[in-house]
Formats: C-alpha cells, sequence, structure tokens
C-alpha cells in the first residue's frame, strides 16, 4: 500500500488552524506518519520603506517570531508524539508549498476549506491540480473521528488506491467502507424494446457487477464493504457521491484523482473538481499516485 510518511500541513495563521491541529493530530496516529511539516507561507515579512521611516519603532515580524508563534500553538494543540517541524517561507504561497512538496517528498498534503470563517484559505484549486501528491481537504467543522468512508469509484486504476486507502483506514479504525458508483441510462435504450424503468435495472444490474468485479480485483470481499450504486440522470457523479455521503453521515470521502497515467493523473478529474467545490462538511481525500506523477513530471523536465 502506498503510505503517507511525510504531511504538510499548510496554516494561515486563522481560527482554521485550530481544526487541522486536532485532526491531524488523530491523523498521523492512523497512518502510522514519520513526519509531519507545520507549513505557513508569509505574503512579506518585509515593511513598506514609507511605513519605516514614518514609523521607525515599528517592527515588521521576522520569520523567527512567526515560528515562535506556531510552535507555541503546535505544543498546545498537536497531540500526537509524532515527529515535527514548523516551516516559514515568503512570497507566493502555492509556489512554496509546491516547490516543499518537491523538496520534502511529502505523500500527503493537508489544508483547511473554510465555510463560514473569514479568508479563502491556503490552497487553490489550480494548486490541488497540480501538486503530485495526495490532498485532503479538512472542512472547519469537520469531526475527527473516521468511523465510516466512503469511496466515490469508476473502477478504475486510480480508485484502487483509494480502495486500498479506504481498507487501511477500516484496519486501523474499524470504519465502515461504502463504496459509491454511478450509472447512467444511455440515452438510446429505446432501441432495445426495453421501457427505462427495465433499462435502469439493467444499467444497475451491469454497474454492480462491475463494482463486484473491481472489489474482486483489489482482493477486496463483496462482505467488507457496503455497495451503494446512484443512478445518475443529470450527468452529475459528483452530486451523486455527495448525496450519498450526506445520507450515509460519512466521515471521510476518498477519490481518486482521475483513472488514467501520465499528466491526466496529475490534474484532477471533472468529478474531484467538483468534489472539491461541494466540500462544506466532510473532510475529502483526493488520492494520487505520487510516484507516478513525480516520473512524469521528472520526464517533462527532461524534454
Amino acid at each position: 500500500m502506498y503510505s503517507y510518511k511525510r504531511l504538510l500541513v499548510a496554516l494561515d495563521l486563522t481560527e482554521m488552524d485550530e481544526t487541522l491541529f486536532s485532526y491531524t493530530s488523530k491523523l498521523v496516529d492512523i497512518l502510522n506518519t514519520d513526519k509531519v511539516y507545520f507549513f505557513h507561507v508569509a505574503k512579506s515579512l518585509e515593511l513598506p520603506e514609507k511605513v519605516k521611516e514614518a514609523y521607525p519603532d515599528l517592527m515588521a515580524p521576522t520569520d523567527e517570531a512567526l515560528k515562535e508563534q506556531i510552535q507555541k500553538k503546535v505544543e498546545e494543540k498537536f497531540k500526537s508524539k509524532c515527529d515535527y517541524s514548523v516551516e516559514i517561507k515568503e512570497g507566493n504561497a502555492e509556489d512554496k508549498i509546491l516547490r516543499w512538496a518537491d523538496i520534502k517528498e511529502i505523500d500527503l498534503l493537508v489544508v483547511g476549506k473554510k465555510v463560514n470563517l473569514k479568508g479563502k484559505g491556503t490552497l487553490t484549486g489550480k494548486l490541488a491540480k497540480t501538486i503530485h501528491c495526495s490532498v485532503l481537504f479538512v472542512p472547519e467543522e469537520a469531526k475527527d473521528t473516521v468511523s465510516s468512508v466512503l469511496i466515490a469509484t469508476d473502477c478504475s486504476k486510480t480508485s484502487a488506491l483509494a480502495l486500498e486507502e479506504a481498507m487501511f483506514f477500516k484496519e486501523r479504525t474499524g470504519a465502515q467502507v461504502v463504496v459509491q458508483n454511478s450509472f447512467e441510462v444511455p440515452s438510446g435504450y429505446h432501441t432495445s424494446g426495453k421501457s427505462y424503468e427495465e433499462f435502469t435495472e439493467i444499467m444497475r444490474s451491469n454497474a454492480y457487477e462491475d463494482v463486484v468485479g473491481f472489489l474482486n480485483d483489489n482482493k477486496v470481499k463483496e462482505g467488507d464493504v457496503e455497495i451503494i450504486l446512484s443512478h445518475d440522470e443529470e450527468d452529475d457523479p459528483a452530486e451523486r457521491a455527495w448525496e450519498v455521503a450526506e445520507e450515509k453521515k460519512v466521515d471521510l470521502i476518498m477519490i481518486g484523482s482521475k483513472g488514467r497515467t501520465g499528466l491526466a493523473s496529475i490534474l484532477l478529474g471533472s468529478v474531484a473538481d467538483k468534489m472539491v467545490a461541494y466540500n462544506t462538511v466532510i473532510p475529502l481525500l483526493i488520492v494520487k499516485d505520487k510516484k507516478e506523477n513525480l516520473s512524469f513530471l521528472q520526464a517533462l523536465l527532461d524534454l
């Protein structure tokens, strides 16, 4: 199984950090994480010249001052015994996070997802799409327990990574695993001589066989998970997945970034992209194949 040994937690010095400290404390113990980097990017640590001239006694916060501030919070709120460090950088947050993720070979980026709190948060959709490692979005009101996990699957290779991760959570926490898959009725169903309702059941049966085959291929017993098939009449599998997640009141959603290789596996698919936007209450883990993505990126750089 691909393990999350090195985590990068993006902080923005707001109330959102409190949730991230609490959630990460529980998460690293589940994942057997070796190292956590608490990472903050300051836009600028320098005061404008005119301001310094007008207020000569005013001092801009130094990186050491910010580091001390975060260090104190970590000592108060981060309850795990996992090794950690606090890192302060200056500049563009996206660039610094991407670079640090490469330098430290980060396996999982953990970021806050703001709903009611002020500010936009640290991570933009662009960074979520392009970073090579998996990404976990933690909403501000997220529970720090994981008793149930939903996988939104298309039975692809990347979905298999998410399934493997979910079964690991089940092994570590006893969490219930829900495997959700959406199916559609083709527009030309009437040429079969079947009614819409009859062909819906045909497609449902086919989807069930696909999911069971997907589980068998990944050495997961059908009885160890709950299978839910969603009839998607609006061509919106992301919405169907969220409906099931809310109905089942799961604690965590997992989805693969995309079911193809190369650049397509680095960029988010349309379903994962939409699910990031829907993310308001339930933590969302987007699973990426880090090794494959890094190899592809290096190949591009070598051109």
